[in-house]
Parts: C-alpha cells; sequence; structure tokens
C-alpha cells in the first residue's frame, strides 16, 4: 500500500480523542456508581443494567456508522460519531430520572467510532507498524479511564451548584465535561485526511471500465449483507465470540473494581480506626495506577503482535489472565492480605493487553469495502452480548451480607464491608470461564501478521 506519512499523525489524534473519549465516557458510570445509585434510590442490579445498556445500542451504531464510513468515507463519519457520542453524554447531566438517565445511555452509544478509527488506522500504517500504532490507539482508552477518574475526584462530591433552574450535583458536573473533544474535532475537520485506500477503492468502483473483474466488484455491495455473506460469515462468528469473551472478562472485573476496591479500603480503615470517608477517594487513586498498567499492556500486547503475530499476542494475554485470576481468587478467600489482593489485581490487568490487538487483527481479516461495517459490528456486538457488569450485579446482590434491610446501602456496607467485598469478588471471578473459553476459538481464527491493506 502506499505511504501515506503526512497523515498519520491526524489518524493517531483521531483514534485517540475517539477512543479516550469512549473510555471517558463510559467509565463515568462506574466511578459514580454509589452516588448515582444513592441520587436515583437505585440497587445494584438496575445499576448493572446501565453498566450493560450502554453497550447495546453500540450495535446498531456500528452497523449504521460503519456502514456509512464504507459507502462515504472514513472522515467524516468518524467525526460525527465522536460529537454524536460526546453531546449525548453530556445530556445525561440533565436526566431528572433514572430512566431518561438510561436511555440517553443507550441513544450516546450509537456514536460508535471504534471501528471507523481502526480502519482508518490500517489502512494509513504499514503492516510492520500496524500493531503497534493499534496498542496505542486502543491504550489511550486508560488515558479516559484516568482523565475520568481525576474529574470524578475533583467534582464528584462537590455541593451541588444551582443555574438557574437547574441543580447540578458534583456527578452531573462531571458528565457535562464530555464535552471535551469538540476542539480536536474542529482542528480534525481542517488537518485530517480521507483514507487513500478508501478513495483508491472508489475511484476503481466508480470508474467506467468494463472488465469483467471491475463488474464482479460493483456487484458487491458493502454492508451488513456481504459481511454476512457465506464467504465471510465463519470469520465474523469467529471474532465475535473470541471478542465477546474477552468483554465478558474485563467488564466482570473493571466495571465492578471502582466498588470493590472502596469497600476492602473501608474494610481496612475500619481495622486501623482511619476515616472511612475516605474509603471513595482511595480507591479512586487505586484505579488510577490499575489502568496505568492496563495502558502499558495495551501497547505492549499491540507492539508485540507485529514481531510475534497477532494470535500468540492473544495467546499469552489469556494466559497471564488465568494467573492473574487464580491469585485474586486465592488472596481473597484464602490467605486474605489487602497487598496481595492489589497484586493480583494488577496481574489480572495486564491480561487486558488483548484488547490492544483486537481493532488491528480484525480491520486485517476483511477487505476495504466492507471493512469498517465488519470490524464495528463485530466489536460492539462482542460488547453489548458481555453483559459481565449486569450478571454480576445480579450475583452480588444475592451473596452481599443480609443485615440491617432496612438501611440505606452505604449504611449497611460500613457494618460488613468485608462481606460486601467478598461478594462481589465471587461474581468477579466467573471471568475464568471466559479465559479457558478463548484458548479454544483462538485456535480458529487466522493469524494476519505482515497482510499488506489495499483496496
Amino acid at each position: 500500500m502506499a505511504e501515506t506519512t503526512e497523515n498519520k499523525i491526524p489518524v493517531l489524534i483521531a483514534g485517540v480523542i475517539g477512543w479516550a473519549h469512549d473510555g471517558f465516557a463510559l467509565v463515568l458510570v462506574s466511578l459514580l456508581a454509589t452516588t448515582i445509585a444513592a441520587d436515583f434510590g437505585v440497587t445494584k442490579v438496575e445499576l448493572g443494567f446501565v453498566f450493560s445498556a450502554q453497550y447495546i445500542m453500540t450495535v446498531f451504531g456500528a452497523a449504521f456508522f460503519g456502514y456509512m464510513a464504507d459507502k462515504f468515507g472514513r472522515k467524516q463519519v468518524l467525526l460525527i460519531s465522536v460529537l454524536w457520542d460526546s453531546v449525548f453524554t453530556a445530556l445525561s447531566a440533565f436526566a431528572p430520572t433514572f430512566l431518561i438517565f438510561a436511555i440517553l445511555r443507550l441513544i450516546s452509544g450509537l456514536g460508535v467510532s471504534w471501528g471507523i478509527s481502526f480502519s482508518l488506522l490500517s489502512e494509513t500504517f504499514p503492516s510492520e507498524k500496524r500493531g503497534k500504532a493499534g496498542g496505542l490507539v486502543h491504550g489511550t482508552f486508560v488515558v479516559g479511564y484516568i482523565a475520568a477518574v481525576i474529574v470524578t475526584l475533583i467534582f464528584g462530591e462537590m455541593a451541588p451548584i444551582t443555574l438557574g433552574p437547574l441543580v447540578l450535583e458534583g456527578w452531573r458536573i462531571c458528565f457535562l465535561s464530555a464535552l471535551f473533544p469538540i476542539p480536536f474535532l474542529i482542528y480534525l475537520e481542517y488537518r485530517l485526511d480521507e483514507s487513500q485506500v478508501w478513495i483508491d477503492q472508489k475511484e476503481f468502483l466508480d470508474g467506467d471500465s468494463s472488465e469483467i473483474k471491475l463488474v464482479e466488484e460493483k456487484d458487491k455491495t458493502s454492508g451488513l449483507r456481504d459481511v454476512l455473506s457465506s464467504q465471510w460469515i465463519k470469520f465474523m462468528v469467529l471474532l465475535t465470540v473470541l471478542f465477546w469473551l474477552s468483554e465478558f472478562a474485563y467488564h466482570a472485573l473493571a466495571d465492578w473494581a471502582p466498588t470493590y476496591f472502596e469497600y476492602m479500603f473501608i474494610y481496612e480503615l475500619q481495622q486501623s480506626g482511619g476515616d472511612v470517608g475516605s474509603a471513595k477517594t482511595l480507591a479512586r487513586v487505586l484505579m488510577l495506577g490499575v489502568m496505568v498498567v492496563a495502558g502499558f499492556a495495551l501497547y505492549f500486547t499491540g507492539w508485540a503482535s507485529d514481531y510475534i503475530g497477532r494470535k500468540k499476542a492473544f495467546f499469552y494475554s489469556c494466559v497471564i489472565g488465568l494467573v492473574g485470576v487464580s491469585l485474586f481468587v486465592t488472596f481473597n478467600f484464602i490467605a486474605y492480605v489487602f497487598p496481595l489482593i492489589i497484586v493480583g489485581c494488577l496481574v489480572l490487568t495486564f491480561s487486558f493487553g488483548m484488547h490492544g490487538v483486537f481493532g488491528i487483527w480484525s480491520s486485517e481479516v476483511f477487505p476495504t469495502r466492507f471493512r469498517a461495517t465488519a470490524t464495528s459490528f463485530i466489536f460492539s456486538v462482542a460488547r453489548a452480548l458481555a453483559l459481565g457488569a449486569f450478571i454480576i450485579g445480579i450475583i452480588t446482590t444475592e451473596l452481599e451480607p443480609k443485615i440491617a434491610p432496612h438501611l440505606k446501602l452505604e449504611e449497611r456496607v460500613l457494618l460488613d464491608p468485608l462481606g460486601f467485598a467478598q461478594a462481589l469478588a465471587v461474581g468477579m471471578t466467573l471471568c475464568v470461564f471466559a479465559y479457558i473459553a478463548m484458548f479454544f476459538v483462538l485456535r480458529l481464527i487466522p493469524e494476519t501478521k505482515g497482510k499488506d491493506i489495499t483496496f
């Protein structure tokens, strides 16, 4: 493929902004879980549904925006999708009821940009640098996560602000900050070029040549109909299942981790006579360290995949995940020592590096005419069906200590924080089944390392 050096930096910026914002917007609910639940008076089951419901509409958004990107080009559709997500996430700040809040989270999910940005990335970078670039972009999900942690630390617990008829609690102000991509989108409107690979394909398909090959190509429409043809359905199913298992493992752990750490810190502070009111802040600070490890893992795994291949990089991440889960289970229920539990979590977090291979691997499997549609659809279906957080919410509610049901959740946790933490831990360790299943699915997917992408 032709080198497009002058477009590489804007392409990276576009991918970074889109993915960092995705991480920022989606994790706000997780970080503010106890605050939002208390404000709306809902349970873990309802809040867990919102965790997962955020991803349901990404399936429809992926099909629509992915198709539009294949038909009309990567650039404009990518920018519009990021803007969509930014605006509707910010509108969540004004939700008067939990139902409207959940609906706005669903609508914001339509603005999925993941498959489009990785299609543009794979069509811009040569094969020997593609994994590294993909790992870097996917790693910026962590940048969005860290930004969300910082924002919630600053504004999450602040006193309500009155703006005319509006009263905005701290968590609502956090959601308003989701508009941060807009200045970058203005910059990219002028500096980001369209994918040359996509342009070459469009010119080819729009040509007047009467060659049989051209006619055959014109008869092949882009979109889900072509993606689901007999030639490609096998790869669609296998990649979706593999990514679904990985997403289940991730969301079963990461979405509830801030709440889990909060409970653990409450227990530790009770034992030492410290201020339990600082537990939430300490949990968010700890999550900063966990996500830094995840960010490094995402970049490293993408980088490694350029040398050892996509499949091996993914395989070794699965191995690390199993080791991490084993440590987490052991330290939680056999030899309870908080520092060792953190070690188990950090090892487990490093396995999330497998996500750094997703975008590049799937974009290399499919042809240009429906690359954005296929890549977007696979990841969005996998993420929407993961339901890890929702399932963990149900399990946790059943297992957590049944004490003082007349008290609010925050008050009940103070009576037995270790019991509540371990109830969460039981559900979180379900991810072990996902890691084991990934080993079997992984064998059936082709290696794409070194593949040259043309139209």
